[in-house]
């Protein structure tokens, strides 16, 4: 019954409503529509930041050295790629190699450990730096060698030269049958490649490595199956006893010695003590000649 006792036909009154409604319902498709993009578009957003950071990681290079920051950097010991430590560092990065092909081992030039930093050549990597305790007390290290990624079994075909102060060995996976590689030491296992342990590293002390990397081409484990394989190698520089003393001892006594003048060290780890630069500790100058 409508206002003058008339009645109205209730599909007349949809009918005046529908319009308005049609216009909510495809304004409320077209916000779910842009959200769906927009969702889509932040999807896409994350995939391609992932992408890179992948991509971005695999070019960062075939091999870095990390060295402990709590308990070495910031008691003076430092790495760096020349042996006048022109930037001490606690982080070291090789140069990526791509495309290479497989050589044998009378394919490296016999002068790689007299260079400094990179010096790959065309399918091999050869990388130097040097290790320095510049602080103010003696230190024990470890330095660990680790695969740390791999792709397609190129890892088995591989072989690791490292020479330390000189010295060289070189490392390769075993044999099927569990025995070295010719000329070789097997990892230590799947995922060591070798350690170095120095139990008395003086003040004044510098450690010299080169590390070659390659794909040796009379290994039997060399084969097609490989070709475009990947491997990442790393060396991982820790104090040979750890220190369980609190960060808070740390740096009351970091304080301590900042306040009396006894050889502070940096508290926040971010730049490398050298309390003998009137001397400049260098390879050339070092105490363990």
């Amino acid at each position: 019954m409508g206002e003058y006792g008339e009645d109205v036909d209730p599909e007349t009154i949809v009918s005046m409503y529908m319009p308005h409604r049609r216009a909510r319902q495809f304004g409320a498709i077209l916000l779910s529509l842009d959200k769906m993009h927009l969702l889509l578009l932040g999807l896409l957003a994350t995939v391609g930041v992932l992408f890179a950071m992948a991509f971005f990681q695999e070019k960062m290079g075939n091999f870095t050295v990390n060295l402990n920051r709590l308990e070495m950097f910031r008691k003076g010991i430092s790495i760096a790629e020349d042996g006048n430590f022109t930037n001490p560092t606690a982080r070291l990065t090789a140069s990526a190699l791509k495309d290479v092909t497989n050589i044998t081992y009378e394919d490296l030039p016999a002068d790689l450990d007299e260079y400094d930093g990179n010096h790959n050549g065309p399918d091999y990597m050869a990388y130097t730096y040097y290790v320095r305790n510049a602080g103010k007390v003696d230190v024990g290290y470890r330095a660990t060698v680790t695969l740390d990624a791999c792709a397609k079994g190129a890892e088995n075909a591989v072989r690791v030269k490292i020479w330390k102060n000189g010295v060289s060995q070189t490392y390769a996976m075993p044999s099927k049958d569990g025995t070295p590689e010719e000329g070789c030491k097997n990892f230590l296992d799947e995922k060591r490649v070798c350690e170095f342990t120095e139990e008395n590293f003086l003040v004044g002390n510098v450690d010299k490595f080169t590390i070659v990397i390659w794909l040796e081409g009379e290994d039997p484990e060399c084969v097609d199956e490989i070709v475009g394989g990947s491997i990442q190698f790393s060396m991982d520089i820790d104090a040979l006893s750890d220190d369980d003393t609190s960060l808070v001892t740390k740096f009351v006594q970091d304080v301590k010695d900042t306040l009396t003048g006894n050889k502070p060290i940096d508290a926040a780890g971010t730049t490398a003590p050298d309390y003998y630069s009137d001397t400049n500790i260098t390879w050339e100058n070092r105490r363990n000649q």
